[in-house]
C-alpha cells in the first residue's frame, strides 16, 4: 500500500510529539528473514508498522503486546500479530488471500481457537491501536468523568468538536476523540449510548495536558 508508511508515521509522530527515528522501527533485513522463516510475506501494512514503529513501547506494548518480528506465528491459516495484556485475546488476520490489507480476526483461546472477524481492515485496526496503546495506558496521565448521564453524551461531544477534538476511533463501541496528544476516550451500548459500565475517559501525554482538562471539563485524576 502506498499511503501505508506515510499514514502510520503521520499517526505516531502527532501521538509523540516528535519526529521518528530510523531506530524507531526495525531493518528491512529482519522483517525479510521473518518472510523467509514464515515462508510467506506478511501483509504490506503490517510490514510497514513494524518497519516505521516496531520498536516503539509506547505504541507496541504499553497496554496490548505486539508480538516481535520474529515471534510472529500461524495458527489456524492466521498469521498471529498481537496479544491481549492477560494473553486471553489474540488478532491475526488469513494468510490464504495473500492480500495487501486484510481482515482482522480475533480468537479467545489459542488451545482451540475460534476465530471471527472484527470486520475492520488491517490498516484501520492498527491506527485505532496507536490510539488505543496511548488511551489505555501509553499516556502516563489519565482520569475520568464518573457522573456523566447519557443524556449528556451528545452535549458534551459536540462542546469538545467545536473546540478542534476530532474522532479518531469508532468501532465495536469504542470511540475516541484526539487533540494535541490528549484523548478522550469512552464506550457505548450498543444503541450508541454512553455504556453504564463505563465512565469518559481522558489520557494526557503531559501533566499539564491532564490539568487542562481538568479544568475545562472535570476529568478527575485516577490515581
Amino acid at each position: 500500500m502506498t499511503n501505508s508508511k506515510s499514514m502510520i508515521k503521520q499517526i505516531a509522530e502527532k501521538l509523540l510529539g516528535h519526529s521518528l527515528a530510523s531506530n524507531d522501527g526495525y531493518d528491512v533485513a529482519i522483517i525479510e528473514n521473518v518472510e523467509t522463516k514464515l515462508g510467506q510475506a506478511i501483509p504490506a501494512i503490517l510490514k510497514e508498522f513494524y518497519l516505521t514503529i516496531g520498536k516503539t513501547d509506547l505504541f507496541m506494548s504499553s497496554f496490548q503486546r505486539f508480538l516481535k518480528p520474529e515471534d510472529l506465528f500461524y495458527e489456524d491459516g492466521k498469521l498471529v500479530f498481537l496479544e491481549e495484556n492477560q494473553n486471553v485475546c489474540y488478532w491475526g488476520v488469513n494468510t490464504e488471500n495473500k492480500e495487501d490489507n486484510p481482515l482482522v480476526y480475533q480468537a479467545q483461546n489459542m488451545d482451540s481457537a475460534n476465530w471471527y472477524s472484527e470486520e475492520i481492515l488491517l490498516s484501520d485496526f492498527l491506527q485505532m491501536m496507536m490510539y488505543g496503546q496511548c488511551a489505555e495506558g501509553g499516556y502516563e496521565f489519565s482520569g475520568a468523568i464518573y457522573d456523566m448521564d447519557q443524556d449528556e453524551l451528545p452535549e458534551f461531544i459536540e462542546e469538545i468538536t467545536t473546540n478542534n477534538w476530532q474522532k479518531v476511533v469508532d468501532h465495536n463501541n469504542w470511540i475516541i476523540y484526539e487533540n494535541d496528544r490528549k484523548l478522550i476516550w469512552y464506550f457505548t451500548d450498543d444503541n450508541g449510548d454512553l455504556s453504564e459500565d463505563y465512565p469518559v475517559f481522558a489520557s494526557t501525554e503531559t501533566k499539564e495536558g491532564f490539568l487542562e482538562m481538568e479544568e475545562n471539563f472535570g476529568f478527575l485524576d485516577l490515581d
